[in-house]
């Protein structure tokens, strides 16, 4: 299994970022915040640990997260996006673009708070339900009273209906 590393985010996360992901909003230098990449790397390591067994636990466990550890000044929902698809395609899967009223309706199964935003930007069911997921994990009102591990469950079971392993 290939991990997230603090090069890689140097090299091709925060550069893709800032070039895709900060037209509306700038990104952050994170580079710049050493106590946000510390606490990066320390989510890193704690993924590769044996408590979270399979792949899409593991995956789960580093959106939640970085969008709940708020490691940066700004820019943590984009950043959890951006290593989650990263750890994913490194590690052979894929993601699948089920249909955008199928996938509102399963995020709604989950959280039945859902605010959903029409994003005139986004051209693919997938772009929604990153941008959504986000949002959800990152708003209190949305996701309800769940704790930390019961937000990772509905993350790594909503995983299974976006992505998939060849």
């Amino acid at each position: 299994m290939h991990y997230p590393t603090i090069p890689s985010c140097r090299e091709i996360l925060f550069p893709l970022i800032r070039r895709e992901m900060g037209k509306a909003e700038p990104a952050p230098w994170y580079e710049d915040e050493r106590r946000g990449l510390g606490r990066l790397e320390g989510t890193f390591a704690l993924m590769e640990r044996d408590e979270y067994p399979d792949m899409l636990s593991k995956a789960a466990y580093l959106f939640c997260s970085v969008i709940d550890g708020h490691f940066f000044s700004n820019g943590n929902k984009r950043l959890a996006v951006a290593v989650l698809t990263y750890f994913l395609v490194v590690n052979g899967w894929k993601i699948s673009a089920p249909d955008l009223e199928d996938l509102r309706s399963e995020l709604q199964r989950f959280f039945p708070k859902l605010q959903w935003e029409n994003v005139h930007a986004f051209r693919f069911a997938h772009e929604y339900f990153f941008y959504h997921l986000a949002l959800i994990i990152a708003d209190r009102r949305q996701k309800g009273a769940m704790k930390f591990q019961e937000e990772q469950r509905a993350v790594r079971e909503l995983l299974t209906f976006i992505i998939f392993h060849p």
